[in-house]
């Protein structure tokens, strides 16, 4: 059984290509562009250990 938790992280979690996006971005030379890919997944997600999580179980190469 799915817990309400996870039904609404489901929901509200963007597409795959827009976390691959966010994670490419976080590794840029230009600071405020990495900055702000890292503000974006870390308001999405909410910690470090979470994106760690998503990233691993959707494939997703950083």
């Amino acid at each position: 059984m799915t817990s309400i938790t996870e039904v609404k992280k489901q929901r509200l979690s963007p597409p795959n290509v827009l976390i691959k996006t966010w994670c490419t971005l976080a590794k840029d030379e230009d600071e405020q562009v990495s900055m702000h890919a890292m503000k974006m997944l870390l308001d999405t997600f909410g910690d470090l250990e979470s994106i760690v999580e998503f990233v691993k179980s959707n494939n997703i190469k950083v």
